[in-house]
């Protein structure tokens, strides 16, 4: 069964709706899910879908002749001997009556013929145009497809009336996977395999989830044993490098020169390699709520990746020769430990769908953490995340304090996050908002302050609330 991506859906309805021509581009990561939404997008409608190879052209024209072919019934003698012919076919049978052309993967049909974004322009400024066509251009090599969009001399550069960048799933759709799981299990999933419909749907519901991680990671069976080769874009070389600095990233080096030192290379040299897996999507670049550049530091963008080079990545040997069950035992303690400190993801992730819902008391911008070795109160000073109100509202300040301990919350903790929290007197507003998975004291529930606000996994994972911020 299809679960989620409302928003994206409703989109292509809407230019579906609109009877005119249409050119999108559907981009993002291998494996987050495009090709099952466009396939759930175009059933019951008039549609042709061609997934491009890692083939020469020739190749990938007589395919693609083949499956339009069968896609309008023809006789099986019908040829194309260029893409321009069959472009003008689809442009012909478009022109009474509504049809969509998907083009998936389009950077494999460019490699071999670079000529075809020229060609597909001269279609989208013409035949396409005059059709009642819905053309969409998909795929994984997001640079390449962020160049169709951004580049000034890319043939089609402003020509995409609308463009999808498919990212992680909301808050709201990801919990659907494990709906049906205790609440403790709902939180251990979506801290582990993260708001990843490819992950999320590997989960078999009727087993527990440590089950799940054993079959699934430490398994010589087990499909996510090779989790980089499946979400790694596809070609990726000197793939030792890439891996290496996964692994130290994962280990919990952030910064360019700690990386270089774990990878053993000069700093100047791992930055290429850094910004190619920013590119890729692999790590993340993030900001501190500072915004000082020098604060700036890498985190890897997929929750289960960060485990897999935490956990599996120098033991894939292991678990292939058949000693998965040993080395499971053996991690049981980091694995509870990195879902804990996932927790922190999870709270995160709610607050930011809570955010842009309009359900917390003023819009905020983007939540980030803060991190200083140094503050003047005398000590160090960490915050899971701080934002700041937007607009007009920009007196206001989010606070988020997040613990997944078996004690509750206690004022002793609120009374440190406040002293904290005297380093941004320039606020006159500060919405606290406190998530922990045990609950919290009597003497926390008992304050009544509109500005705390609590916050426990059982409040996540309910229903959204109604709207609170006019």
């Amino acid at each position: 069964m299809f679960v989620g991506r409302e928003s994206e859906l409703a989109e292509l309805e809407r230019r579906w709706a609109s009877g005119r021509f249409e050119f999108g581009v559907v981009y993002g990561t291998r494996r987050i899910g495009k090709t099952t939404m466009l396939q759930e997008f175009i059933k019951g409608k008039r549609a042709f879908y061609y997934q491009a190879r890692k083939a020469d052209e020739k190749d990938n024209l007589t395919a693609f002749s083949r499956e339009y072919r069968r896609f309008r019934g023809m006789d099986e003698h019908v040829r194309y001997n260029t893409f321009a012919d069959a472009f003008e076919s689809i442009a012909t049978d478009a022109r009474s009556q509504r049809m969509i052309l998907i083009i998936d993967e389009i950077a494999y049909l460019c490699q071999k013929n670079q000529s075809l974004l020229s060609l597909l322009q001269f279609f989208v400024d013409d035949a396409f145009r005059q059709a009642q066509l819905i053309l969409i251009l998909s795929g994984s090599n997001v640079s390449f497809m962020e160049e169709i969009l951004n580049n000034r001399n890319d043939p089609l550069y402003q020509r995409a009336t609308f463009q999808i960048h498919l990212e992680k799933m909301p808050f709201h759709e990801a919990k659907t996977f494990v709906e049906d799981r205790t609440i403790e299990e709902q939180v251990q999933y979506l801290g582990l395999f993260g708001p990843h419909p490819f992950y999320l749907g590997m989960i078999d519901r009727s087993i527990s989830f440590q089950d799940n991680v054993r079959q699934l990671l430490y398994s010589k069976y087990g499909t996510l044993l090779d989790a980089p080769e499946k979400i790694m874009p596809v070609g990726v070389s000197e793939q030792n490098m890439y891996n290496s600095i996964l692994q130290a990233v994962a280990l919990g080096k952030r910064f360019s020169k700690e990386i270089a030192e774990a990878v053993g290379v000069e700093n100047n040299y791992v930055a290429k390699y850094l910004s190619s897996l920013v590119q890729m999507q692999v790590l993340e670049r993030r900001e501190s709520f500072i915004r000082n550049k020098k604060t700036n530091y890498y985190a890897v963008a997929d929750s289960l990746l960060r485990f897999w080079y935490r956990f599996i990545f120098d033991q894939r040997d292991v678990i292939q020769n058949g000693f998965g069950e040993v080395l499971f035992r053996e991690n049981l303690d980091g694995i509870r430990d990195f879902t804990a400190r996932s927790f922190e993801d999870v709270a995160l992730l709610w607050l930011e769908e809570q955010n842009r819902n309009g359900q917390l008391p003023v819009y905020y911008g983007p939540i980030r953490n803060y991190n200083v070795e140094n503050s003047r109160i005398g000590r160090s000073v960490e915050l899971d995340g701080l934002a700041e109100g937007i607009g007009k509202q920009n007196n206001h300040l989010l606070a988020v304090e997040c613990k997944y301990r078996k004690a509750p919350f206690s004022m002793a903790m609120l009374d440190h996050m406040r002293e904290s929290l005297s380093l941004f007197a320039q606020y006159d507003v500060i919405d606290y908002y406190l998530v922990s998975r045990s609950g919290f004291t009597e003497e926390v529930c008992a304050i009544h302050d509109p500005h705390i606000h609590l916050v426990t996994p059982e409040d996540m994972f309910q229903p959204r609330a109604r709207k609170q911020n006019q």
